[in-house]
């Protein structure tokens, strides 16, 4: 009795010794692992620091511009100004288009033929002979068709009645210029007739001629009257018309030669910009000037709007009265930085305007 009871203790102390065994192994194996992973967590977290820090530091330099250039926007289909009425070959008065399409649509095809300019619309118009045509046409993006009829105005000729465009241009500033590529305007091409962004699919960079300046006064802005050299000065392509602006690449040779020496300045953000003492930066003498502005309010929220800028500078007042129609893109630079961009001159005090934070225009 007495022996196999201590047989049977002798098992039990063995069974709770490996138990005791497996369970401390299990243990360590656990604080190991847990230490493992703290370490990859601790090289983990300092690698992720790590980036951040150089992220941080990556400062960008660009080359502050002010250079009026003139901009050429192609069309990303024929854009509808607006609807008009027509004489018939009858005397009579019709609109063959109205509430059918409307200002701000894109005609992209006619009876399933692409169509990108204006010449292609009424080269197919006339072709029609009068009968029905089928326009597909974008609107906010979706690509809708409809049936109209065309208008005969003669004896081979037809209208639809709509007042078209397949491209716009105009003269504006360029903001900056970093290696070949640019920013430009700090606000969208828009048509000058109904104020709407233009859907652009191409475009081109031209130098501009200044021819004078039409001074700014209460109640009346002026504007930069200049020719742009489309034949022979074509310096380089837009890619982008949005929002804030335009953008693209420049020629590398007239990077070059007109801006290899030109000095650098570190491209800012909205966190860098304060009340008080600013520059504009403007070639519209021909010249790099340097003219001093006040910032007077900053809106964080805004979109191409988010600085409230008066023009001090006697020299640049005595020159165009404040800020005039195409100098919008002059760049602002504050504290050897580039912070902005002019957008917009108030019409009822044209020594005061609006401009956009750099970082909206990128």
């Amino acid at each position: 009795m007495h022996r196999y009871d201590n047989e049977d203790r002798a098992r039990t102390y063995k069974r709770i010794l490996y138990g005791m065994l497996i369970f401390g192994c299990m243990c360590a194996a656990c604080i190991i692992f847990i230490f493992v992973r703290m370490e990859y967590a601790a090289d983990d977290e300092a690698s992720v620091y790590s980036e951040c820090i150089e992220e941080n530091s990556k400062e960008k330099y660009v080359i502050p511009s002010g250079e009026p250039i003139g901009i050429y926007i192609k069309t990303d289909g024929v854009f509808v100004v607006n609807t008009e009425i027509v004489d018939d070959v009858e005397g009579g008065h019709t609109s063959p288009c109205e509430g059918k399409l409307k200002q701000g649509d894109y005609i992209v095809s006619i009876d399933g033929t692409e169509v990108n300019t204006r010449k292609q619309v009424t080269d197919l118009v006339n072709k029609c002979h009068g009968d029905c045509i089928t326009i597909g046409y974008r609107r906010d993006g979706v690509v809708n068709k409809v049936d109209i009829t065309p208008t005969r105005v003669s004896e081979s000729s037809y209208k639809l009645g709509l007042w078209i465009k397949d491209d716009i241009s105009g003269i504006g500033t360029m903001t900056y210029i970093d290696e070949d590529s640019f920013a430009a305007l700090g606000h969208s091409v828009s048509d000058y007739d109904t104020g709407l962004e233009m859907n652009s699919v191409s475009g081109g960079v031209y130098e501009a001629t200044i021819l004078g300046i039409d001074k700014s006064s209460q109640d009346n802005p002026g504007k930069i009257r200049g020719s742009i050299m489309y034949s022979t000065k074509l310096i380089g392509i837009v890619n982008k018309n949005i929002y804030s602006g335009v953008t693209g690449k420049l020629n590398k040779n007239y990077v070059k030669k007109h801006y290899d020496e030109e000095e650098k300045v570190l491209l800012g953000s909205s966190e860098d910009v304060s009340l008080g003492k600013a520059y504009i930066y403007s070639r519209i003498t021909g010249e790099l000037e340097k003219y001093e502005i006040n910032i007077v309010r900053i809106d964080y929220d805004g979109d191409v709007r988010n600085l409230q800028l008066k023009v001090t500078d006697d020299r640049l007042i005595e020159l165009t009265g404040g800020i005039v129609q195409g100098m919008s893109g002059s760049p602002i630079i504050q504290d050897d930085k580039l912070i902005g961009a002019v957008t917009h001159v108030i019409v009822d005090d044209p020594t005061m305007g609006y401009g956009i934070f750099i970082e909206n225009m990128e």
